[in-house]
């Protein structure tokens, strides 16, 4: 069976495109989704970087510095944004894909197919928040879909606070998108895969929010 990636049939009916991805013998169209898909990103990113997200660091030292500085500082957080855009596409794609295959033995080609669907739903959460923050002014920690806001009213350690953000109704979508395709896919036991597909989103969110804490996209 020939199987053409459709991304939006993907995350629409993803027990459709389990049972196809199974069966699937030949699979066409990955990379063009991939590159598409890396440039979405990138896209998405350049235009955060553009209307200051992420940036309100560099407001602390307007008083502090000639305007040349400021803007040269500006100019390299912006490009640190685009390269984050793109690396953070592909770690999506291909490191998470190779911790997936460590840990189920699938077909690494299929698993990469999997992560297009969640690399999808992660950008289609981005875009959504990229208005709230540029009209509201909210940080990407205080997303109005992820826990949080509610974590900042709790405690005030921001490790936490950026923790809990990442557990949104969008992260939820994956980790329960991934479940329902590669428990199709693989021999192991349902709750092993479950388990281990938690445990795989909660070390990328720990990753993140180590990232996200040292505003590593600004040290680029």
């Amino acid at each position: 069976m020939v199987y053409y990636v459709h991304l939006f049939k993907g995350m629409l009916y993803p027990s459709t495109f389990s049972y196809q991805m199974e069966k699937a013998e030949e699979i066409r169209g990955l990379w063009k989704k991939v590159v598409f898909l890396i440039l979405i990103s990138i896209f998405l990113s350049a235009i955060a970087s553009y209307y200051g997200v992420g940036m309100d660091f560099l407001a602390k030292e307007i008083t502090g510095i000639s305007q040349q500085e400021l803007e040269a500082k500006k100019l390299m957080t912006s490009i640190g944004k685009v390269i984050w855009g793109a690396g953070y596409a592909a770690f999506v794609l291909f490191g998470w894909s190779i911790i997936l295959w460590a840990l189920m033995d699938l077909q690494y080609k299929k698993l990469v197919v999997i992560q297009l669907v969640v690399l999808a739903i992660l950008l289609l959460e981005k875009a959504i928040l990229l208005p709230f923050h540029i009209s509201l002014g909210i940080s990407p920690e205080y997303s109005p879909f992820a826990l949080g806001v509610i974590a900042r009213y709790i405690t005030s350690n921001m490790i936490v606070v950026y923790i809990l953000s990442h557990i949104s109704i969008f992260k939820i979508w994956v980790i329960i998108f991934q479940y329902t395709c590669i428990k199709r896919m693989s021999e192991k036991s349902p709750k092993v895969i479950l388990i281990l597909i938690i445990c795989v989103n909660l070390f990328f969110w720990l990753v993140s929010t180590l990232l996200s804490y040292l505003k590593i996209e600004s040290l680029l």
